[in-house]
């Protein structure tokens, strides 16, 4: 959730003076990222990540100048240390020593279409890499100091502040972009990286069972065949192409060939809509992408492995207890190691506990629930509860319930509900595996999928475990940030099972 706070300062500046300043204060619970905005006569500061209250003062901007914002049941005094057009430093001691803020004036966006000139992938003497990418017209970084990806802020030529607390500098400019950047973090420490190899996004369609697959191939430029990753949707019916572009990008900056897919009768993939399949059927469909990656003149066969979020997690695991030593590794995030009917009683009571029902009635609604998934896998629908389902409906606004209507549903497939395979025949599992959850996850269980996991494992398999601080089923924190380590966590268990060097 993102909190904002107001002080509405007058000011002597014309009715169209608008102007941003962004840093960061240390507070007792680390960072925080800080924003000041000067508009018409008015003032707006902004700890988003941390505040939520409002504040207004009546007297104008300027050195020597104090004002206290309640922050919680803590007050905390500001006074303006200085005051320039590029520049505002603010002295503070609330946290029990005096720290002094330096605001740096944010500078109007960079054009989208000089976006090119930036993005890359930059590497450093000892090898760490940082991946400059563009996404909703935006820059972003990701950084291997702070293992974060935070979105840069324009503060002066070619020079961008990041959340992360780190100043990135571009320089060096050949073929209209730029070969080196100059990473500079908190206590000033500056880091040179320059421009590494590049990777071209290559589009085909596979065919798979008469289905037209759309893929798109993320290939580092090398002319030396490189390992390689098939990274599988999740769930839902939108194309995921684009949200998957995350780790393909970061798997291409490492060497690692990486393959995209939208799921059949989604976005620019043709055939029977992926509603029809199970997860048993999607399987040996992904057997196929799985086996066209391996078979590319670009890859190494023998370092082929598996990526997936959520959905795209459990077959990536069920695909390894299928295939055995065909995978060489496999990446599962969120993945659901249960059934789909309890995964989803479980993801039903947290979205109904978040949207504020009464616990009677989130009981009343898992049985409800309950009640219609064992109506699916007996083939008959039970009538009993749907005048109660529609009580509930009017009584809150966006409730989660079964449809009021004794057809079997296309999806989910009874099969799915009570497929328990994923756990059963976890013994079959040969490759490493890596497993990441975050702690917060309200779709699903991490805590039983991890206990079910570890119940049918064999003793000798290669598991690595990562739960994340705050993080939800995205792997974002409420800041709306991918958790710090999300990424490069990746590369260094890639390196320790022997994928990369």
């Amino acid at each position: 959730m993102r909190y904002t706070f107001l002080i509405a300062i007058t000011l002597s500046s014309s009715s169209s003076f608008s102007q941003t300043y962004i840093g960061e204060i240390s507070t007792h619970d680390g960072f925080q990222y800080l924003t000041l905005e000067i508009k018409n006569d008015s003032t707006f500061i902004s700890f988003p990540y941390e505040l939520s209250q409002n504040f207004s003062f009546n007297f104008p901007l300027e050195e020597g100048k104090l004002f206290t914002i309640q922050a919680r049941a803590e007050e905390r005094v500001f006074t303006v240390e200085n005051f320039s057009p590029n520049r505002i430093g603010l002295l503070t001691s609330f946290t029990g020593y005096i720290q002094s803020i330096s605001l740096k004036r944010q500078l109007d966006p960079i054009n989208e279409n000089d976006f090119k000139q930036f993005t890359g992938n930059y590497v450093d003497k000892n090898g760490n890499r940082a991946l400059v990418y563009a996404n909703r017209g935006k820059l972003f970084l990701m950084s291997p100091y702070t293992e974060e990806s935070a979105s840069m802020k324009p503060i002066g030529d070619n020079m961008f502040w990041s959340s992360s607390g780190e100043t990135t500098v571009f320089s060096g400019k050949a073929n209209n972009r730029f070969q080196q950047i100059f990473i500079t973090n908190r206590r000033e420490e500056e880091v040179e990286l320059k421009r590494s190899f590049d990777y071209s996004i290559k589009e085909n369609w596979v065919m798979v069972d008469g289905d037209s697959i759309y893929v798109n191939l993320f290939i580092p430029v090398s002319n030396e065949k490189k390992p390689a990753c098939l990274l599988l949707p999740g769930g839902g019916g939108q194309s995921q192409m684009k949200n998957a572009e995350y780790e393909a990008r970061f798997f291409a900056s490492y060497g690692i060939i990486a393959m995209t897919f939208d799921k059949a009768g989604v976005g620019k993939s043709k055939g029977r809509s992926f509603e029809y399949y199970t997860f048993q059927e999607k399987v040996d469909r992904y057997q196929q992408l799985f086996v066209y990656l391996r078979e590319h003149e670009k890859v190494e066969p023998n370092k082929v492995g598996l990526h997936g979020p959520s959905e795209g997690g459990r077959l990536a695991l069920m695909m390894g207890e299928k295939f055995g030593d065909e995978v060489a590794f496999i990446n599962a995030t969120a993945a659901p190691i249960m059934t789909m009917k309890e995964g989803q009683l479980f993801a039903v009571n947290h979205y109904h506990r978040n949207l504020g029902v009464m616990e009677e009635d989130i009981i009343s609604l898992s049985n409800i629930w309950k009640t219609y998934y064992d109506g699916i896998i007996n083939e008959k629908i039970d009538t009993t509860n749907f005048e109660l389902i529609r009580e509930l409906q009017l009584k809150y606004n966006r409730l989660f319930a079964p449809p009021t209507s004794e057809t079997i549903p296309l999806s989910p497939k009874k099969d799915d509900l009570i497929d328990d395979s994923i756990v059963n025949e976890a013994s079959k599992l040969l490759c490493p595996v890596f497993l990441q959850y975050g702690e917060n996850d309200q779709r699903v269980n991490p805590t039983r999928s991890l206990q079910n996991f570890y119940q049918n494992i064999p003793d000798s398999l290669d598991v690595t475990t990562e739960l994340y601080q705050r993080g939800n089923h995205s792997m974002m924190t409420p800041e709306y940030q991918i958790c710090s380590g999300y990424a490069y966590d990746k590369i260094k268990w890639l390196k320790i099972i022997g994928i990369i060097q």
